[in-house]
């Protein structure tokens, strides 16, 4: 082998290399990345998870009344939270009627947010409205 095989070798197996090491941190990234929105996905669910837990609690404890706003609005005061896990974002409203509760997740570097409606009649706290009423408040 003279000087300029064994130079070109040795080249060609150093340019190799490199572009190796780099496909390696490329993929070492990707999979860091994955793993991250993976962890904020389930920081999401666990927080979920623990204000229904919340909302459970809250039901054990009250009674059912007449009116629908009334136990809309106790459950926003009880279940305002202390500042949500590190990075999370947590709304709690009234609905526009004012007869139930909205909640919303997110999570910082996340796109998906999680919502939910909560209504105090399907859980049995107070009656459900009648077709009438439905088509009153619909117009």
């Amino acid at each position: 082998m003279t000087l300029i095989e064994t130079v070109m070798a040795s080249l060609v197996f150093s340019l190799s290399a490199a572009a190796s090491l780099h496909l390696l941190e490329l993929a070492s990234v990707s999979v860091l990345a994955q793993e991250q929105h993976q962890q904020r996905s389930d920081q999401l669910e666990s927080e979920l998870v623990a204000f229904e837990g919340r909302l459970r609690q809250q039901l054990r404890q009250m009674a059912p009344m007449a009116d629908c706003q009334l136990v809309a609005g106790r459950w926003l005061l009880a279940l305002q939270s202390p500042a949500p896990g590190r990075g999370l974002r947590q709304e709690l409203s009234l609905s526009a009627s004012g007869e139930a509760l909205q909640l919303r997740l997110a999570v910082a570097g996340l796109s998906q947010t999680r919502q939910r409606a909560y209504h105090p009649a399907a859980f049995g706290l107070c009656p459900t409205p009648t077709s009438q009423e439905v088509s009153r408040a619909s117009l």
